[in-house]
């Protein structure tokens, strides 16, 4: 690795000589290391990545997402006197020939990304870390609000689109090439009975009701990375699945996800429930950076999300068990049949406390209409 990474150091004309490397273990996708830089004034520390393009089709893409939303996210950073910009939004590198990837001689695609200085990430979250996370993906949102999500493109089709991962476990248990359909009746029936929320929202949509936003859609706590010393939320990072979306999609994904009181795997189906604590913690950073600038119909919905969002990972790892598990990593036996069952608990405890969920965010009505 030290000599791709020194080559890459010098087609990126990197500040300082190539000293050393360190692996960075969190995310599924991307390959991502930590490169080591020494200068005359001292050391420097560079983001560098593998893009996985078995996920990511067109890396090109993703290279002008980012390099749209960054730059957009700077220009309102400078507008407001912000003087802490270099930590609070990612820079997306350029190689001495204007290009954002090096390409190894196996057809790797290389990136560089700045560093977040003196920052960490969390993966066990407590309700603080919670409520500064919802802050920080809130003011992602805000600072987008102005910027045409349409100029984003795709990166990866019908990511949330529920109504066709609906459509897709429908097809997967119709055909159930591995014969294990009668193991998931009883999930199968439970989906089928909610499927009239995975169309909800694009409804909403196509009443006018519902806007299209720029949405990251990967809203899980550590891709927040948070001031070392104070706590304080700093940029929003892994862009990759920065696309078109609804506000409700990325505030329900981080609450499916950080609220649950289990794993996103445990068999003891009675210790999963959605803590409703932290989900206020949550939305107590989230909603006041938007709530006078989104739609009533868009606040209203804002629990539904969290409900969608867990119908439609269930949806997905039901689908991959009928299909033969080939697209999630699977570490156990029926790894994916457990995680779908304790997605389906996770959505009948969020359907009724969903009254309470509304309840408890009723102080962040936003005026607007």
């Amino acid at each position: 690795m030290d000599t791709l990474f020194r080559k890459i150091c010098e087609d990126f004309g990197l500040k300082g000589e190539y000293v050393s490397y360190d692996i960075i273990k969190s995310g599924n996708i991307n390959d991502t290391y930590v490169i080591n830089t020494k200068t005359e004034t001292g050391e420097k520390q560079y983001i560098v990545q593998r893009v996985n393009t078995k996920v990511f089709k067109d890396p090109l893409q993703i290279a002008s997402n980012i390099q749209l939303v960054t730059s957009h996210i700077e220009k309102k950073l400078r507008e407001r006197g912000d003087t802490d910009i270099r930590r609070k939004v990612l820079r997306l590198y350029r190689n001495k020939k204007g290009h954002y990837f090096y390409i190894a001689e196996n057809g790797d695609n290389w990136r560089v990304l700045s560093y977040v200085y003196n920052s960490a990430s969390y993966n066990q979250v407590t309700n603080q870390i919670l409520r500064s996370a919802g802050e920080a993906f809130g003011s992602f949102q805000r600072l987008l609000l102005d910027f045409p999500a349409d100029k984003l493109y795709t990166t990866i089709p019908d990511f949330h689109n529920t109504e066709k991962r609906f459509l897709d476990l429908y097809e997967a248990a119709e055909r159930d090439p591995y014969g294990r359909r009668k193991e998931v009746i009883e999930e199968l029936e439970y989906l089928k009975s909610r499927e009239e929320y995975a169309s909800k929202f694009r409804i909403l949509n196509e009443l006018g009701e519902m806007p299209q936003r720029v949405t990251h859609n990967d809203t899980k706590c550590n891709n927040v990375m948070f001031d070392k010393d104070t706590g304080a939320p700093l940029a929003v990072i892994d862009l990759d699945t920065v696309m078109p979306g609804y506000v409700a999609h990325d505030f329900g994904d981080a609450i499916r996800f950080a609220a649950n009181t289990a794993e996103e795997d445990e068999e003891e189906l009675s210790k999963v429930s959605l803590d409703l604590d932290k989900y206020e913690s949550f939305a107590c950073g989230f909603i006041p950076q938007i709530s006078d600038v989104i739609t009533k119909t868009e606040f209203d919905n804002l629990p539904d999300g969290v409900i969608i969002m867990t119908l439609e990972l269930a949806a997905r790892f039901l689908t991959d068990y009928l299909n033969g598990d080939v697209y999630f990593k699977c570490r156990k036996p029926k790894h994916n049949l457990i995680r779908a069952k304790c997605q389906v608990a996770l959505a009948k405890d969020i359907e009724k406390k969903l009254p309470e969920m509304r309840r408890r965010i009723a102080k962040f009505i936003p005026i607007t209409p």
